[in-house]
């Protein structure tokens, strides 16, 4: 119980962090918060790591873009740092790299919360209704957000799904 504790209250730390960077919280910020930490979970290392870098695929427009200040608060990879880049794509998702190591995985959303999100946001709900959604983003497995996470070990070319 304790160690989901501190992990709610990393996220939380994290969270707040994102917000004060991009302004305002809401679920696209929220779901770019998520990616960004399922990234350095998988990879095994902390926010900041400068072997780090991020790509980014993802409609650029608001609010989906959003998901960019989320993982660059995440993540510590930014386009200042020129860790982060982002690639126009109609599907959203990362691809993290461990320079170093040779490593990188592929963290892809889940189409149908986007969809969730959109038709929500449409609504043009109240801003308390939409930092609600948010965190209803922030405590969702990831089973529910992600569609899938492969890995590719970039010196051997093996993919593993």
């Amino acid at each position: 119980m304790g160690t989901r504790k501190h992990v709610k209250s990393d996220l939380k730390s994290v969270l707040q962090a994102a917000t004060s960077l991009h302004g305002h919280f809401g679920p696209f910020l929220t779901l770019g918060v998520r990616t960004g930490l399922v990234g350095l979970q998988e990879l095994k290392v902390k926010q900041g790591d400068a072997r780090l870098s991020t790509i980014v695929m993802l409609e650029y427009v608001v609010p989906i873009s959003c998901i960019l200040d989320g993982i660059q608060t995440s993540t510590g990879c930014t386009v200042g740092n020129t860790r982060l880049t982002w690639k126009e794509s109609r599907e959203i998702g990362a691809i993290f790299e461990l320079g170093s190591a040779q490593r990188r995985i592929e963290v892809w959303v889940n189409p149908a919360v986007v969809q969730e999100l959109k038709r929500k946001l449409a609504e043009q709900p109240p801003d308390e209704e939409i930092r609600q959604i948010g965190w209803d983003i922030a405590f969702r497995t990831d089973a529910e957000l992600f569609l899938s996470k492969r890995w590719v070990n970039v010196l051997n070319l093996q993919c593993v799904m």
